[in-house]
């Protein structure tokens, strides 16, 4: 588990902010890479990232009869806090983005279930404060032109609150409820044109 002197509900600002990488894909939430294709889960034009490293099994801890979830690991490449990055701008052609989507009061501080241990959970006190910041950097490392794919669950919030929160809005999505279940997942796509500023770029939209 990540140590408390860097909780995950805390930015750390102490990484050099322009450190280049040679990677053109980022996962900014990487978590298990359960969305990835077996395929895909080692890409070599992919950085894999998480807030968090956890070995192999320690969702079953989770759970009354284990095991569960005997392989299930968080093994990211690097261990970054996707708020505040240590790579330059406009750096990544495509970035992926699918942050917990439950809220809880202390947020990644304690994680019982095996959702939340699975996949983290949000802050109740901050969680759209580090959503719009999670939003704005990662629209700051993306390149113009360039695409980020925005996975979400509406158990605790509903999409268009969430979505709103982006710098710009999606192109499209996933627009049509499911049936069968009162959580739905849904995708959405967003395009960053020339327009945005993230406030945090150098020379802001230019």
């Amino acid at each position: 588990m990540t140590p408390d002197t860097q909780s995950p509900d805390a930015i750390d600002r102490t990484e050099d902010s322009s450190r280049c990488v040679s990677e053109t894909i980022l996962d900014a939430t990487c978590g298990g890479r359960s969305i990835w294709l077996d395929e895909n889960k080692n890409r070599e034009d992919t950085l894999y990232i998480d807030r968090r490293e956890e070995p192999a099994g320690f969702v079953d801890e989770a759970v009354a009869d284990p095991p569960n979830n005997p392989n299930y690991e968080v093994s990211p490449d690097e261990v970054q806090d996707y708020r505040d990055l240590p790579y330059p701008d406009r750096t990544f052609n495509l970035v992926v983005f699918d942050p917990p989507h439950i809220i809880r009061g202390d947020g990644m501080k304690t994680l019982t279930g095996v959702m939340t241990k699975k996949y983290g959970a949000l802050k109740a006190e901050t969680w759209q404060s580090d959503l719009r910041q999670g939003f704005l950097e990662l629209f700051r490392v993306l390149k113009f032109g360039g695409t980020l794919v925005f996975k979400f669950s509406d158990e605790s919030v509903d999409f268009r609150t969430v979505v709103d929160l982006a710098p710009q809005p999606p192109l499209f999505g996933t627009t049509v409820r499911g049936g069968g279940s009162s959580v739905e997942t849904r995708w959405f796509v967003f395009h960053k044109d020339c327009s945005v500023n993230t406030d945090t770029e150098q020379g802001g939209s230019s």
